[in-house]
């Protein structure tokens, strides 16, 4: 399949990008839209549900369900995340190839048209979103925010990252955002709506085998009435932690969580991002990484150990589920391993094993338009950079690439989730 995409400037700040692939059953198509993190946080992530599930043409969710069908049986999805100290929210829709329509219809130009009716034609009127949907709204985001608390590997990790980037957007309190949550409303919400359709960045993403030309001139004619004033997406990276901070909190469970946080020196998302990845994957990554050869296997101190670069921030996460009595030697094994990458001590296997694994993955990428669309969307606001051309730039990494990597991370926070006496 070809992930080589054409971008389109459709707008300002209004971005298309067309992936067209070939022998696939499936096309998906996506609006995304990125804003600064700390602006309309909370309204942000209740549009983002509210759009998902009504609209005026389809003021409940049975009737989007309907339309769905209608559309042999479409598959819809909407989110919210983090880019960097952006908020992405996300609507797509995945539909069969036009190709495979009985009577030669453009199934592909009605999932446009459903993704469209619902960002333009929300249910609201008179400056205000509708409000009985909006209680639904606010009760849905409220209870996917509160269950986080059931999945102990991510609260440590956004308590970690809660405390490293306390001063920075990045570090968006889940308490905050759930408070901020329940305070949304109708007029509120319309407001950040409009906000949002005028000053973020926005990338609509075709993945398919369509006739494309009707859904360009479609994305035109809708987003070219549009009054734009963008707003760019202004990320914080802290080169250095001066010293490393430490934090223990005490729950009653099974399994104690220790989350360390490191920065990586880099000054934006593209600072030597290919020996970046290479590294924090032999540290970290795979099967053949330090962390899970030494740290879980060799010694058992831990259930997992895995590291994460996040390159549109410029730090590295690494996560282990472990017992609390083990939590200073696994603290001391995985710096003594880190060490090791930054004295260059890990072996050439190791290396080579890394950098085939993440090229293949990048590769596979292509396997799908649900997989191409996903990988696409981190590009919002940058210049997109196929799978092709990473996993050039990841294979083109030595050692000695690797071990300068290493050296630049500075440890900034380490966070224990205790589990209580009697589980420990």
């Amino acid at each position: 399949m070809s992930v080589t995409p054409q971008v389109y400037e459709i707008g300002d700040a209004v971005r298309l990008l067309h992936v067209k692939t070939e022998n696939t059953k499936t096309t998906c198509i996506s609006l995304i839209l990125l804003t600064p993190l700390c602006e309309n946080t909370a309204e942000n992530t209740v549009l983002a549900s509210f759009l998902a599930h009504s609209a005026k043409k389809y003021p409940t969710l049975a009737r989007v369900n309907e339309q769905l069908e209608e559309l042999y049986g479409a598959a819809f999805s909407s989110d919210v995340s983090k880019l960097g100290e952006g908020y992405r929210l996300r609507l797509s829709v995945t539909c069969i190839n036009d190709a495979l329509c009985l009577d030669g219809e453009q199934i592909s130009a009605d999932a446009l048209r459903l993704l469209l009716d619902l960002l333009f034609e929300p249910l609201c009127e008179n400056g205000a979103f509708d409000a009985h949907q909006l209680e639904t709204e606010i009760r849905l985001c409220a209870q996917d925010i509160e269950s986080e608390l059931n999945d102990k590997r991510a609260y440590a990790l956004s308590q970690m990252v809660e405390h490293m980037c306390a001063e920075e957007p990045y570090g968006l309190s889940k308490a905050e955002l759930l408070e901020g949550v329940k305070s949304v409303t109708p007029e509120s919400l319309y407001e950040a709506w409009q906000t949002l359709l005028s000053t973020a960045a926005i990338s609509v993403q075709v993945v398919g085998d369509v006739d494309f030309a009707p859904l360009e001139g479609m994305l035109r004619t809708r987003f070219g009435a549009l009054s734009r004033a963008p707003r760019a997406v202004e990320t914080v990276f802290v080169e250095a932690a001066e010293e490393f901070s430490e934090y223990t909190e005490e729950m009653e469970l099974n399994q104690s969580k220790l989350v360390l946080g490191f920065r990586c020196g880099m000054q934006n998302a593209d600072d030597d991002f290919f020996s970046m990845r290479v590294m924090a994957d032999v540290f970290g990554g795979g099967p053949y990484s330090r962390l899970f050869m030494h740290v879980r296997e060799k010694l058992s101190l831990c259930y997992y150990c895995s590291a994460r670069l996040d390159r549109r921030k410029g730090i590295m996460v690494v996560q282990s589920g472990i017992e609390a009595k083990n939590k200073q030697a696994a603290l001391d094994e995985i710096l003594k391993q880190l060490s090791v990458m930054q004295n260059g001590e890990f072996t050439d296997e190791e290396l080579s094993a890394s950098k085939a694994a993440l090229c293949d993955a990048y590769r596979g990428v292509n396997d799908t338009p649900e997989s191409v669309d996903a990988y696409y969307a981190q590009f919002v606001d940058t210049k997109p950079q196929t799978p092709e051309e990473i996993a050039e730039g990841i294979g083109a990494v030595d050692r000695a690439a690797v071990v300068a990597a290493a050296k630049r991370l500075t440890l900034d926070t380490v966070y224990f989730l205790k589990g209580g006496e009697e589980n420990a």
